[in-house]
């Protein structure tokens, strides 16, 4: 009983020197989450129309009591402070012979200030929460769901304030005084995601084929609370929205925070064993940890100056050394300052500037040189299992993509989830071919001197599980036969647009579909859309990269519906339905296409009449010159002939059928189209009008 109430009374003390962090914390929550929902709420009575208004106060709960980004910002601020002032005492020799001198154990004092920091976070936060409910509650905001998860979100914050709160407790451990604690506490929180953001910049500025997608993996956080916070807060959000079960999110966050606490709390404890008395009003409290720290920050700082500098002057290699030296110079002398509290020893340790220089140096030229042969990576094919080709065509880009909720995504996301490519001596030749020509793009693609370039964004599925991704380019003209093989290959054309998956066939019997080349748009009858749809899906899976390569498109289907939103209640706040929309390319190859449509008369390569024109604006880019109006009628007749709509190049399969160097706007004349109509174009290579060059 006596070592009991001995150790309550220590925690009693601990919570009376401690009372206006108690006080912080207390007015920041009452101010934080009930005081930010009556203000809410007042404003939604005073200017939300009444049938809206009860959707309008759910949301504005939910956003105060589970993703309240306030919270969070307090959690990082509480747990710094927290740490800070519960071992404060350490920075001063008077008050650490005061603390020793007291009959209490280590163990007893460190698990005091522990218990309290945790307590001073958790009441607060939980009684304040309980008052926010019942306050939303007598307004009538009842929703059971949002308060279950709202006590997850107050568990979660729990375990990331207790992770914060382990390292900055590191933070202390380490340091001798205030300032520095800061700065280490910073640099503990934010060094993990800092390098790897580094890497990544200098992936993305040093390897020509390197693709965003790396990232996903590489940035997935191991060792930092905030980082991992971050990205919880992030897939919790979306789980939310898309009304699917949060608990496997929040429970894998859990048990990472529950981890990273525990273990920094034992690496917390250690050191506050070992820390010497003599450490107070230092700036480090082991000398053995001052070089490895201030090494381990000057590699990335060197790093970052070399980018800068060699950005700055142009990508030269000179700017580069010079900016590496200069980040190592001046952060070892920053470093070395703050460590001895002394600018005269700034210069002191001079190996370690030897000792920096060549790591970061060999770290500088194993990207900029491409030591390990990065660009020019090439897939074991014994070790490939599948793969993925996002070809960069005009047509494949403005396609667009839906996951089953009906929410847009991007087509490279679409095609890594649906294409898997079996075909190894296929994936393998696109590498090769790649990495034979990336010398190449030292040159510019797309400039005069690589004008018949593509490029495709490739995943390769390995036998270890991993995932390999790429940006490869490559000359379509002299590898005219590699991508016939790509477009010969099945898995690759019924997952390259959204055309022949679940998704786009649920709602084949919805489409209103629209053909358009911009000189005319005509809607199909709802009778022939089961048969045009059927007839494209053939032509698009015979067409070969050999039928679009030397063609513009003729034109474009628009495929438009209207459907059910399954999803929406009246306390999601969802639409009650979801437009959904498809543009698909149709090319003069496309024989069961065409057709289709011409049983409705349409016929793809119709153009207006001269007698429908009203005028032709032409601006020329080449001598920039004030623009021509035409009006004459052998004039317009001769450019009709000439041009090419630009939807006819958004549709394309490569970029090279056009001519830049001029505009052409045509309109029409309003009685064609009942109002004022305008149609963008350009002309075909070759075929511009003499009387134009010569104006």
């Amino acid at each position: 009983m006596t070592s009991k109430n001995s150790f309550l009374v220590d925690l009693k003390q601990n919570a009376v020197r401690r009372t206006w962090s108690i006080l912080l914390f207390a007015i920041s929550f009452f101010f934080v989450l009930p005081v930010t929902l009556m203000v809410n709420f007042s404003s939604l009575l005073k200017y939300t129309e009444e049938q809206f208004l009860a959707k309008q106060m759910l949301v504005s709960f939910k956003s105060v009591v589970v993703l309240n980004p306030f919270i969070m910002a307090a959690t990082v601020i509480f747990a710094i402070i927290a740490a800070i002032h519960g071992f404060s005492y350490l920075y001063s020799r008077k008050k650490t012979d005061m603390y020793l001198s007291v009959p209490v154990s280590i163990e007893k004092r460190f698990a005091a200030i522990f218990i309290n920091s945790m307590l001073m976070y958790v009441v607060p936060y939980i009684i304040f929460l309980i008052i926010t409910i019942i306050i939303a509650g007598t307004y009538g905001v009842k929703d059971a769901y949002i308060i279950k998860m709202a006590f997850v979100s107050f568990g979660i914050n729990t375990l990331f304030y207790l992770a914060v709160y382990a390292v900055t407790s590191i933070a202390v451990m380490l340091t001798g005084n205030l300032p520095v604690t800061v700065l280490g506490t910073g640099t503990l929180l934010c060094y993990e995601n800092g390098v790897k953001i580094l890497l990544l910049s200098m992936f993305s500025n040093y390897f020509k084929t390197y693709s965003p997608f790396s990232d996903e993996k590489f940035l997935k956080t191991w060792f930092s609370p905030l980082g991992l916070f971050l990205s919880f807060q992030n897939d919790f959000a979306l789980a939310l929205k898309d009304n699917i079960s949060v608990m496997p999110v929040v429970e894998k966050a859990a048990l990472h925070l529950v981890v990273l606490a525990i273990v920094y709390m034992v690496i917390t404890f250690l050191l506050y064993k070992a820390r010497p008395i003599e450490a107070c009003s230092k700036s480090m409290a082991f000398k053995k940890s001052k070089k490895v720290i201030k090494r381990l920050i000057m590699i990335p700082v060197a790093l970052v100056f070399c980018l800068f500098f060699e950005s700055a002057s142009g990508n030269s290699l000179g700017g580069a050394i010079f900016g590496l030296a200069a980040g190592i110079i001046l952060c070892h002398c920053v470093i070395q300052a703050i460590y001895e509290q002394d600018l005269k020893a700034a210069f002191k340790d001079k190996r370690s500037i030897i000792y920096i220089a060549v790591i970061a140096g060999f770290i500088f030229a194993v990207f900029k040189f491409d030591i390990a042969g990065y660009d020019k990576y090439i897939p074991n094919e014994n070790k490939l299992v599948s793969g993925t080709i996002s070809l960069d065509t005009p047509f494949g880009n403005r396609a667009s993509f839906y996951d089953d909720e009906y929410d847009n995504v991007t087509g490279d996301r679409y095609r890594f989830n649906n294409m898997n490519i079996i075909d190894k001596s296929l994936l393998c030749d696109i590498a090769y071919t790649a990495a034979q020509e990336i010398d190449n793009y030292s040159t510019g693609y797309g400039s005069e001197d690589n004008p018949y370039t593509i490029s495709a964004t490739m995943k390769y599925t390995l036998s270890n599980g991993k995932s390999v991704y790429r940006n490869v380019y490559f000359d379509y003209k002299e590898n005219q036969e590699l991508l016939n093989r790509i477009f010969a290959d099945v898995n690759f054309k019924e997952n390259y647009l959204q055309l022949f998956d679940s998704i786009f066939a649920k709602n084949e019997s919805l489409y209103e579909i629209r053909y358009s080349n911009d000189f005319i748009t005509e809607t199909l009858s709802n009778g022939l859309n089961n048969e045009l749809i059927s007839a494209y899906k053939k032509d698009f899976i015979d067409m070969t990269f050999s039928d679009v390569e030397n063609t513009l498109a003729s034109g474009y289907l628009e495929m438009y519906a209207v459907i059910k939103n399954d999803n929406a209640d009246e306390n999601s706040g969802m639409d009650d339905s979801i437009n959904i929309y498809y543009e698909f390319p149709v090319f003069d190859s496309f024989e069961n296409t065409k057709a289709v449509l011409q049983k409705q008369g349409i016929d793809i390569n119709e153009r207006v009449s001269k007698e429908d024109v009203f005028s032709v604006t032409v601006y020329d880019y080449v001598n920039n010159t004030e623009p021509i109006e035409i009006t004459d009628a052998d004039q317009i007749e001769e450019i009709l002939d000439a041009v090419y709509a630009r939807s006819q190049v958004y549709f394309s399969a490569v970029n090279s059928h056009y001519n830049n160097d001029y505009d052409v706007d045509i309109s029409i004349k309003p009685e064609k189209y009942n109002g004022y109509y305008n149609i963008g174009c350009g002309f075909k290579n070759g075929h511009v009008p003499d009387f134009i060059k010569q104006n």
